[in-house]
């Protein structure tokens, strides 16, 4: 049964500790209840990458991962006087310092009033002292309480909680370590230290991300994206060959239409007249689209690393060409689809949304099921009014018969649409016979008829459980899917609801079903 997520959040906000450790109880801890279905897909992104890793190795390049963080003066080292520019939009990272704790007669009386005959005041003094100087990790630091203090989990958390407010008051303090706004400021690093260990030409690449502290996140900004960077370092390489080798990989990244342009405006850690971006042809709009920045470091950059050779650097945007192959407008969309992205479901998507809400369990509850649909079937045109047994056997040490009838005089067994079947069309669920069933509809293979009749044994196992000995179950027009026993998940009615899409199931039905106790 799903949680009462507002009981768990009155109770959590009453006394977090006793909700969580109540909690537990929410869960089952033993039995064999799910199995992982197949559902398996991969993320366009991750399958582009792959793809992309794959062609440069095989063009000859080396992969490297590449460091997370960039200290501050590695920034000045590389762009010059255009470094206080390129800072305003790097993420500085901070962190928490190890606050002083002392112990007071007053603290040392509060754990006393939680923890009754609590003695081990050296050991917590110890423990703290351990803790400022980073000896024990701040999430062991509960564990290492129920340890040396041998107390419970529970009096550790509320200690920690209410009679050390300073842990809780913690300021971040900056520090002059930045996480990467490109892969650029770490290939200078990267290459002085390998041209001192490999032979040239170096060649590299890196699939990283890079993180961008941007004004605002909206349909082509993300504070994090992917890039695909590209590095050579030879001994003779020209402007030329560097665009030649741009176009070919863009071509066998899928864009056989590419051209480069050198940009008007350089930046100060590429060389003057020398960086450029590549184009490429959007396959749908015809419009050229830049997926690419490249171009040879400054000389004055490499020397500040002693890197005496030119380094040719180019970085593709991951995201955007993703977003030029699949059609999608909004990255947002292409990245976090679970956040940006309108709810979608495919017709055989919400076939796997519904499903018979009661079903038998029991073998003889299974041929009492199979019993009642092959009966329907074999006297649909019986004229009525007809009672038919059609099955008969014991259950629970019980000898019973189950019966379909008609009592109404003039018609026949089974309702017009007692053969319908669920349909699903363009989002739509729809119940129809098969012979009327539109063109290109997915059949989910769940029928009225078999709805009921699960539900009947299923009903017939319950009852006889409880001692009854007799149950008429009828079934006349039906309105809703719950008539005929279906359950169509809340995900898969939300998005019918929020589509104008309908659940239409509607007709007459008319099956009449019993069981009774034999004597």
């Amino acid at each position: 049964m799903p949680f009462d997520v507002g009981k768990l959040k009155r109770e959590a906000k009453k006394d977090y500790e006793n909700a969580w450790l109540e909690s537990k109880n929410e869960l089952l801890l033993e039995g064999d209840y799910f199995s992982l279905e197949k559902k398996g897909k991969s993320h366009e992104i991750q399958d582009f990458i792959e793809d992309s890793r794959n062609m440069l190795i095989n063009l000859g390049f080396e992969e490297l991962i590449l460091p997370m963080f960039v200290e501050e003066d590695e920034i000045y080292k590389q762009y010059g006087p255009e470094a206080v520019l390129i800072l305003d939009r790097l993420f500085y990272l901070a962190g928490l310092p190890r606050p002083d704790i002392g112990l007071s007669n007053e603290k040392i009386n509060k754990i006393r009033s939680l923890i009754p005959q609590f003695s081990k005041i050296d050991e917590l003094k110890h423990i703290f002292r351990e803790y400022k100087k980073g000896e024990i990790e701040a999430d062991d630091l509960i564990e290492v309480f129920v340890e040396n203090l041998q107390i419970l989990e529970s009096q550790a958390t509320e200690i920690i909680d209410k009679i050390f407010p300073e842990l809780k008051e913690l300021k971040p303090i900056p520090t002059k370590t930045t996480l990467r706004s490109h892969t650029t400021a770490l290939w200078f690093i990267v290459l002085s230290e390998l041209k001192k260990k490999k032979a040239l030409p170096l060649q590299y690449f890196s699939v990283a991300k890079k993180f961008r502290r941007e004004q605002k996140i909206d349909a082509t900004h993300l504070y994090d994206s992917y890039t695909l960077s590209i590095v050579i370092m030879a001994d003779k390489i020209s402007l030329e060959d560097c665009k030649k080798i741009a176009s070919d990989i863009t071509k066998k990244l899928g864009f056989k239409n590419n051209k480069t342009e050198i940009k008007k405006a350089t930046s100060k850690y590429y060389a003057p007249q020398t960086e450029f971006e590549i184009f490429v042809e959007h396959p749908t709009t015809k419009e050229w689209i830049e997926i690419g920045d490249g171009g040879f470091y400054s000389p004055i950059s490499l020397a500040k690393y002693d890197i005496e050779y030119p380094v040719f650097n180019i970085g593709f945007g991951v995201e955007r060409i993703c977003m030029i192959k699949s059609g999608i407008e909004d990255i947002r969309k292409l990245v976090y689809p679970y956040f940006y992205e309108d709810i979608s479901f495919s017709n055989k998507e919400i076939a796997k949304g519904i499903k018979y809400k009661y079903k038998p369990s029991t073998q003889k509850g299974i041929e009492i099921r199979d019993a009642i649909i092959k009966s329907a079937l074999d006297n649909i045109v019986k004229k009525s009014p007809t009672e038919i047994s059609v099955w008969e056997g014991e259950v629970n040490d019980k000898k019973i018969e189950v019966k379909i009838w008609e009592r109404d005089v003039g018609v026949t067994l089974l309702g017009p649409a007692a053969l319908n079947e669920i349909w699903i069309k363009d989002g739509n669920i729809i119940g129809v016979p098969s012979e009327k069933a539109p063109d290109d509809a997915y059949n989910t293979e769940k029928s009225y008829l078999e709805g009921i009749a699960n539900e009947m044994a299923y009903n017939i196992e319950i009852l006889l459980d409880q001692k009854k000995e007799s149950y008429e179950y009828r079934v006349k027009m039906c309105y809703r899917a719950s008539e005929i026993n279906l359950e169509i998940n809340d995900i898969i009615m939300e998005y019918i609801h929020s589509n104008q899409k309908k659940v239409d199931i509607r007709g007459p039905v008319f099956i009449g079903l019993s069981f009774e106790v034999v004597k």
